[in-house]
């Protein structure tokens, strides 16, 4: 039996999905409403009525289906599509329950709520296609200078494959490994052919993680693979035992929208909120927040001052700093808690005081760098002290900055002072996705073993090589000069525990550093799978002569991304709506459950389901079915990459995965599974009984625990230990002690000697970093917006400018659904004040530039900024116009036009997405066309040029495509 409805042949359904595409064009034309003075009873004109689709659902037609949401927000809300005759007529949120805070609804956002705008759109790459006058062999075959601009031209899956492969032997030969590149995250499926193949060279840099991936675990905090500080904050029962609960840097209904259903309760119950950053955003008016003004990338400074005032408060007054806790749980703040490793006759309270530098961190000192009134930065270091029951929360946004380095230390070493660990209403730890305002360890967890994943995905030297990974920013430029620098043997989340002799430490985020060594690439072919580098990773005027410098680019995708338009062969590859388990209706091809770094995430309390809704569209593949091919046309067994299939993987996610009872003494599974759903499912998995049948699971979309204030899973961090399961699937045990930590000392290291020895073993810079949370001057930071800082002279380049995360995209995805892009425009963000004395007003089209480039957006002036600095929601769809080849005019706002490759002071992994120093004017030019009414990005020569964005001549109303 199919999973999926095999009622429609496979040209019929191709002639659906067109027919579907058509469909929701016209949703996304008309809006949501029908044209006023238009009575659809009357002409009987239902397939032209935007809600028909309702009169489907109420006879009955199809069925709701649980849909992956399935791109990078990573909160993993559940999404239902209605399915009728192969086609998604609508979607809907999570309605299988009532709503409660002990059991919430797992209801999802706008962006989830409008995937089927982007499954259906007209940008999905469709066919695979060659680029018009590219010809394989390199050199001036290539016409590289056309990327970006050339037309298409559609071929075979075999004609594309036999390019793919001949060019693949041809670079292997001519240039060996340092010749292919892959220009994907290492962790994406497609990585894992290329060490079986023979090699290539990586990206390592800290994505979203900024510094706190920065030597994480040998600070004594907590990290989840190279999920750093997660998993350690108190859980939704106890937020609302904290008096006041900071958010540093955070706004997360943005970008973590369902916390604030947690932050909400806790405001109700009288906990009031501060807000630590440069602009008071969403977040903090929603939550009527205190704002602390802090200009971007200069939080250490504002820190070091805070805890100035803590001590000196300390002498004055007393009943601040909480001496038990600093003595007994840290090392390193006075000579007394020094670590038995310290090289340095040194402290932390002493290199505040200035005895060391003659520097005393005042606020009176602060000040002058990070914007923060002195009376702020008082009641700060005041409400931070120890009889306050206060919780930090921070997201990683405040350390997405060149030299912010030491931010995550100095952000311990105030809430060690404080006490504010391990203790109910206290808690210091990121807010971020899945975990976002309801943390700890999770109550639903996999048990592994013949359940697991087991794609050899590239993690380590041990699949790539010791030095194959470029590191942060240096990207493009690495690639363009031929030439990229290498601190350690692998990525930036490996661990140190071999080095300090045991397992237990330096377990991740802390890899082992060496002197920096000069390696050499040669970028002749670039894979592009999972990803949208050219659109995601900086200095994008160097990516743009990459790519045209390149012999030959490749990338699988869904849609016409902007890597996508500068590729040579266009692979379309299915979405995770999209899938097939009928060998007699086509090729067999399924999702992968991991392959987007989704699948193995999910909250705490809930399991939600997913499973292909529609046939493959077009000539859509499962991109695994096609790396498999590559292999075995290169001579190589997929096996040895690739030992499990993604439908085996798909069951074995949900059948593996176990409840942690109500008594915290067992774990259960969710799952019923009975040896007649292994004959409907093709599978051979052991039966088991669960909490629910794997079909009611699906119907309902999800599982979610029943919890209770007073439950014995409930979790406050470093308290409570985490809990995992055993090796016989079903026993408890620690998976992580609350104590120690997992330093080399075993408690929180506000004097690090593992950080300074090995940071600075990579000799980039001549000053060494301090075993503490020292000040030194950032790259690209505010003191750089002074020509001379001493007289306040400004320089070419005044205004700070970082780039939040936006609730219209996340990065670069979902960003081509009309209904999210006229919800949420595409704007630059700046200070009244700033735009005053730019004659700048609202809705103007302005130019952001720098030295790197050159871009436009729609000025949105605000009170809420900081003079002096300017967001740029981070993630739209580039549009050059390259009427000047040398001064390329991004009008699509890509603020990837404004960066380059500077690294970070000492953190070469680090990509500073928020050191930007600009200057906006008034644009004299073409005024901008908001992105809604510029229509899909097609591909040229074979796409119409009229085709509308979305299709809706919907067949399931009985009419004729």
């Amino acid at each position: 039996m199919s999973l999926l409805d095999k009622s429609l042949k496979r040209r019929d359904f191709l002639k659906a999905s067109a027919a579907a595409m058509a469909a929701t064009a016209a949703v996304g034309a008309a809006g949501c409403a029908p044209q006023a003075g238009t009575d659809m009873a009357a002409t009987g004109d239902s397939a032209a009525h935007p809600v028909a689709s309702d009169a489907a659902i109420i006879e009955g037609k199809g069925e709701w289906m649980p849909i992956h949401c399935h791109q990078n927000c990573n909160q993993m809300c559940l999404n239902m599509g209605y399915v009728v005759d192969g086609v998604v007529i609508r979607q809907k949120t999570d309605d299988s329950h009532a709503d409660s805070f002990d059991c919430p609804q797992q209801r999802s956002c706008l962006r989830g709520h409008s995937l089927r705008q982007q499954v259906y759109n007209a940008d999905r790459i469709k066919y695979p296609m060659k680029r018009k006058m590219w010809q394989p062999g390199g050199g001036d075959a290539a016409h590289g200078e056309l990327r970006g601009r050339d037309e298409w031209e559609r071929i075979s899956w075999d004609e594309a494959l036999t390019y793919v492969t001949d060019e693949l032997k041809r670079v292997y030969a001519e240039y060996g490994e340092k010749g292919v590149i892959c220009n994907s995250w290492r962790w994406a499926p497609g990585a894992a052919m290329f060490p079986v193949l023979g090699g290539a060279i990586y990206d390592s840099e800290v994505e979203s993680f900024g510094t706190w991936a920065f030597q994480t675990e040998a600070l004594g905090l907590y990290s989840w693979g190279d999920h750093p500080d997660i998993m350690m904050a108190p859980d939704k029962y106890d937020l609302p035992n904290a008096d006041t609960i900071v958010l540093y840097g955070c706004n997360p209904a943005w970008c973590h929208h369902s916390s604030m259903y947690w932050l909400h309760n806790a405001k109700n119950s009288g906990t009031d909120f501060v807000y630590v950053g440069p602009n008071y955003n969403e977040s903090a008016a929603s939550l009527d927040a205190r704002w602390i003004r802090v200009r971007p990338g200069t939080d250490t400074a504002f820190l070091l001052a805070v805890v100035y005032e803590m001590i000196r408060l300390e002498e004055e007054r007393g009943d601040i700093i909480d001496w038990d806790f600093v003595n007994e749980r840290t090392v390193g703040f006075t000579p007394e808690t020094m670590p038995a490793d310290a090289k340095l006759d040194e402290n932390f309270r002493d290199y505040v005081l200035g005895v060391y530098d003659g520097t005393p961190k005042t606020p009176e000192w602060a000040t002058e760098i990070c914007g923060t009134p002195v009376e702020d930065i008082t009641w700060y270091a005041e409400m931070a002290g120890k009889n306050n029951a206060v919780i930090f929360l921070h997201s990683y946004a405040a350390s997405r900055y060149l030299g912010a380095e030491n931010l995550p230390q100095a952000f311990m070493t105030v809430s060690a002072l404080g006490g504010h660990y391990g203790k109910s209403g206290h808690g210091s730890a990121a807010i971020y996705t899945w975990d976002a305002g309801d943390s700890g360890y999770r109550i639903i967890q996999h048990a592994g073993g013949d359940y697991g994943y087991i794609d050899n995905l590239v993690g380590s030297p041990a699949a790539t090589g010791d030095g194959k990974n470029i590191e942060g920013p240096a990207w493009w430029r690495s690639l363009l000069d031929g030439k990229y620098i290498t601190t350690s043997v692998g990525p930036f989340d490996l661990g140190s525990s071999d080095a300090v002799g045991d397992p237990t430490k330096l377990r991740a985020n802390t890899p082992t550093y060496h002197a920096a060594q000069e390696m050499e690439v040669n970028p002749r072919l670039l894979i592009a799978t999972n990803s949208n580098f050219m659109q995601t990773r900086g200095d994008l005027n160097t990516a743009i002569k990459v790519m045209r410098q390149a012999d030959t680019c490749i990338s699988f995708e869904i849609k016409m991304s902007l890597t996508a338009q500068f590729a040579d062969i266009l692979l379309p590859v299915i979405t995770h709506w999209e899938g097939n388990d009928d060998e007699s209706w086509g090729e067999l091809a399924w999702p992968s459950p991991f392959g987007d770094g989704n699948g193995q995430k999910q909250r705490k309390d809930a399991l939600l389901a997913w499973k292909p809704l529609i046939k493959p569209m077009y000539e859509c593949r499962d991109e695994k079915m096609v790396f498999r091919e590559i292999m075995e046309r290169m001579g190589a067994n997929p096996d040895d990459a690739y030992p499990k299939s993604n439908y085996d993987q798909w069951l074995g996610y949900f059948l593996g995965m176990r409840v942690l009872n109500e008594g915290a003494t067992k774990w259960e599974p969710v799952i019923t599974w009975t040896d007649a759903d292994n004959e409907k499912y093709h599978a051979s998995y052991p039966a088991q009984e669960g909490k629910v049948g794997f079909d009611q699971f699906m119907a309902d979309g999800c599982y979610v625990v029943q919890r209770s204030e007073g439950d014995k899973r409930n979790y406050v961090g470093y308290r409570d230990d985490k809990l995992g399961i055993g090796e016989d699937g079903e026993s408890v045990v620690v998976a992580d002690t609350a104590w120690p930590r997992p330093s080399v000392s075993g408690k929180l290291e506000i004097y690090c000697q593992f950080k300074a020895d090995n940071v600075n073993a990579t000799g980039l810079n001549p000053e060494p970093i301090k075993p503490y949370a020292n000040y030194f001057t950032p790259r690209r930071g505010y003191q750089e917006t002074f020509a001379n800082w001493e007289t306040k002279e400004r320089a070419a380049y005044p205004l700070q400018a970082f780039t939040p995360h936006y609730l219209r995209r996340a990065h670069s995805c979902y960003d081509n659904m009309t209904w999210t892009q006229e919800a949420f425009r595409n704007p630059v963000f700046m200070s009244v004040e700033d735009a005053e004395a730019r004659g700048i007003e609202a809705g103007d089209t302005v130019m952001c530039y720098n030295d790197f480039g050159r871009m436009l957006r729609i000025a949105q002036p605000m009170q809420a900024m900081m003079p002096g600095t300017v967001a740029i929601p981070h993630g739209p769809h580039s549009v050059f116009d390259e009427t000047d080849p040398d001064n390329i005019i991004d009008r699509g706002g890509s603020e990837q036009m404004l960066s380059d490759s500077t690294l970070s002071n000492y953190f070469p992994h680090l990509n500073g997405y928020n050191s930007l120093l600009i200057e906006v004017e008034k644009y004299d030019g073409e005024p901008l066309v908001e992105d809604f009414d510029r229509g899909p990005f097609l591909a040229a020569g074979v796409d119409g040029a009229d085709t509308p964005a979305y299709v809706t001549e919907a067949d399931y109303e009985g009419q004729e495509a």
